[in-house]
């Protein structure tokens, strides 16, 4: 069994993977989940996350938790364990003193005390209460989420709880991520534009943008920004815009392409008049046709991750990720390019 023990920290337990951005000791794997982990889809049969998740901002939850799901084999759990703001509210509000593991001599004051314990000294930036890590949960393409006991799980796995601590101050959750079906060796996940494209199926099925991660310029790009889409935008067909501008610092951008499950879906050159991009950024080369524009078309219910990146001095700079929610069946497309 592959067993995951994600945003470890100093807590390495044996015959785990154990997962930290922090190159601590006895940490297997040491990476930032933002960058994602260096590890196969599917290739995980369980994980567990005790208290990592309140280190990142609200934007970045579901994207992570959407990289744990990939890492999870079709059918297997996360199960996570998070400080509870309920029982810390509870606390603070019928004055019980010994909830709370900041002192006074840390903290003087009762509020303080509270506000520092639930922030852990600045550590953590976002708050949780089990509906809304349910909810988060079911942004990021998990089934069959639920609240479990602290050491007790509905996935029928015993060693999963074996992580299991802090009993007095946290809730635990599990999702299970669904069986998936992936195709056949030699079929086609993909096609261009036309290529079997049928106009029915379109009407049939809607995309929500769930999540845009802007990349920081890197190597040649100067400057970077997707107008198109937007967070929270919802479209009741399948096709998608893709439309923004790409500068570079020496050279201008050549072209920009989208990758889907690593592979190469759709490039479009960067020649689209941008007269306000040349007046932001004067003298820079190509900056007075530095738009692209593309169009995605989704095949496929279910979770996907877009990555946009740009081709600039002969090297490959990311412009952003796309996470997009494909409601009804089938798999994204392949996507064709200016139109």
């Amino acid at each position: 069994m592959r067993r995951l023990n994600w945003g470890c920290g100093a807590h390495v337990a044996p015959g785990w993977i154990n997962s930290d951005v922090k190159d601590e000791a006895g940490v297997d794997l040491v990476a930032d989940i933002k960058q994602g982990l260096p590890l196969e889809t599917g290739s995980v049969d369980y994980a567990v996350s005790i208290h990592a998740l309140p280190e990142f901002s609200y934007p970045e939850l579901v994207p992570v938790l959407a990289e744990l799901h990939r890492v999870l084999a079709p059918g297997a759990t996360l199960r996570l364990a998070l400080p509870d703001l309920r029982r810390g509210i509870d606390a603070y509000l019928s004055g019980d003193e010994d909830y709370f593991k900041v002192g006074g001599d840390e903290v003087s004051s009762f509020g303080g005390r509270f506000i520092v314990q639930m922030l852990w000294y600045g550590y953590s930036r976002t708050l949780f209460t089990p509906d809304f890590a349910l909810e988060l949960l079911q942004r990021a393409g998990f089934a069959d989420v639920c609240e479990c006991a602290f050491g007790v799980s509905a996935s029928g796995i015993d060693e999963i709880v074996e992580l299991d601590n802090r009993a007095d101050e946290s809730f635990f959750v599990e999702g299970r991520k669904s069986q998936e079906r992936h195709p056949r060796r030699g079929q086609r996940s993909w096609s261009a534009a036309g290529q079997g494209y049928n106009p029915a199926v379109a009407r049939r099925e809607s995309i929500r943008v769930v999540d845009i991660s802007e990349g920081q310029p890197e190597n040649g790009l100067r400057k970077s920004h997707l107008d198109s889409p937007t967070v929270g935008m919802e479209l009741d067909s399948n096709a998608l815009k893709i439309v923004g501008w790409a500068v570079g610092r020496e050279k201008p951008v050549e072209s920009v392409e989208v990758l889907a499950a690593g592979e190469v879906v759709a490039t479009a050159p960067v020649s689209i008049e941008r007269p306000g991009v040349a007046g932001a950024y004067p003298g820079t080369p190509g900056a007075e046709h530095a738009g692209f524009r593309l169009v995605v078309e989704g095949r496929g219910e279910g979770r996907h991750e877009l990555t946009v990146r740009g081709l600039v001095n002969g090297e490959r700079v990311p412009i952003a990720s796309i996470v997009l929610e494909i409601r009804r069946r089938g798999l994204l497309s392949r996507m064709f390019g200016n139109r």
